[in-house]
This record gives structure tokens, C-alpha cells and sequence, in this order.
């Protein structure tokens, strides 16, 4: 009886919410990106926080990998003159993410998605790209290293150019990454951010 009401709750959201319905529309074509991200709800989040930005919104994601993340916020760009900039040495570590010229693939993943317009790779490390960054920013997206001082790093290089209002998230706030636990603990603690939230491992909240 729960499973048939909670299917009915989500046809009935997806009727009455046009970005539902269009984020259902382009998930198939997103999972077909490789990636980290907690299915389909994250996804889903960076769709709808991209599309719900202003027609010109500026979008800078620290860490992309092979572009799951990127694409999902390109989609809700799409028809618009939102750009999305991904800031990533596009390099694996021999672990978690093996090894290889992950560029090659992002790109690919991104040309194949139709969304090249939309996105552009900067394959720097983010503290270079921040010492001569200019562009008020509507959102940004850190998942670069997960060492504490690397995030802290990021925030605090970035944070002097998100809009008032703008949106900041973290990912992997949860699990076995402490240096990024830390530091969003220390975030919400100092009162930088309103609007608090969490999607399973994703924690985002607005610029005061």
C-alpha cells in the first residue's frame, strides 16, 4: 500500500512540476556518464539548481571527473545563456579514480551529451584559476581534493566572487572524507551560508 502511494505522490509531483518532468526527460542520457553522484537524486539537484538560476548564470564545479556532475548541470542550461566552467587537472590518482587523461573522455562525455556551448573545461588547478578569476559567480560547486586544507582552500579563494544569494555546494559530506566534514561543519558553524540543505552526500546553502 506505501510502495503504490509513493508512486502516486511521484507521478502526481512529476505532473504538477515541469522541471521533473524535464529532468526525467534527460536522465537517461546523463546516467550514461560515469561518476560518484548519489542516483538520480543529486543529479537531479544539480538540473534543477542550474535551471532555476538566472538566464545568464555564471556556474564554476571544482572537480568533474568524467563529467557527471557537468552534464547534469548542462542540461538545465539548455535554450539559456548560462555557462558552466569545470576547473579539474583531469588526472587520476591510481585509487579511487585510476589513471588516465580523464579530459579526453569529459570532453567526449560532454560533446556526445550536446552541450559544448554550455561548458568549459579548465584544466588548471583551482588555486591558479582563482588568483586571476573576475566573474561574479550564481553557483559553485566544490568537489575538487578532499583533503581539509585543499577545500578550505577552494572555498575561501571562491567564496569573494559568489553572488549575494548565490548557491555554494560541497560534495561528500558524508562517509569516510573528514577533510571535507570538517570544513562544511566549520562552514555552517560560521554563519556563511542561509537556506541550509542536504541531498544524501551533497550540502549546499545560499550566500548571506
Amino acid at each position: 500500500m506505501l510502495s503504490k502511494l509513493k508512486k502516486l505522490k511521484e507521478r502526481l509531483v512529476t505532473r504538477l512540476d515541469p522541471d521533473e518532468e524535464a529532468f526525467n526527460k534527460v536522465y537517461p542520457v546523463i546516467n550514461t556518464v560515469e561518476g560518484f553522484l548519489k542516483s538520480p537524486k543529486q543529479e537531479k539537484w544539480f538540473f534543477k539548481a542550474a535551471r532555476q538560476a538566472p538566464h545568464n548564470a555564471v556556474i564554476v564545479e571544482i572537480g568533474s571527473f568524467k563529467g557527471r556532475s557537468t552534464v547534469s548541470f548542462g542540461f538545465g542550461c539548455s535554450g539559456t545563456q548560462k555557462h558552466i566552467y569545470a576547473i579539474d587537472l583531469f588526472e587520476g590518482d591510481g585509487a579511487d579514480y585510476g589513471d588516465g587523461d580523464f579530459q579526453k573522455i569529459f570532453q567526449s562525455n560532454i560533446d556526445r551529451c550536446g552541450l559544448t556551448n554550455y561548458i568549459t573545461s579548465i584544466k588548471k588547478h583551482s588555486s591558479i584559476v582563482a588568483s586571476s578569476w573576475e566573474k561574479p559567480i550564481d553557483i559553485l560547486f566544490i568537489d575538487g581534493s578532499h583533503e581539509y586544507q585543499d577545500v578550505k582552500n577552494d572555498f575561501e579563494a571562491f567564496y569573494p566572487h559568489v553572488k549575494k544569494n548565490g548557491i555554494i555546494a560541497f560534495h561528500d559530506i558524508r562517509g569516510k572524507w573528514d577533510g571535507v566534514i570538517q570544513f562544511w561543519n566549520e562552514v555552517q558553524q560560521a554563519g556563511y551560508l542561509k537556506d541550509i540543505g542536504q541531498v544524501s552526500s551533497l550540502g549546499f546553502g545560499r550566500k548571506k
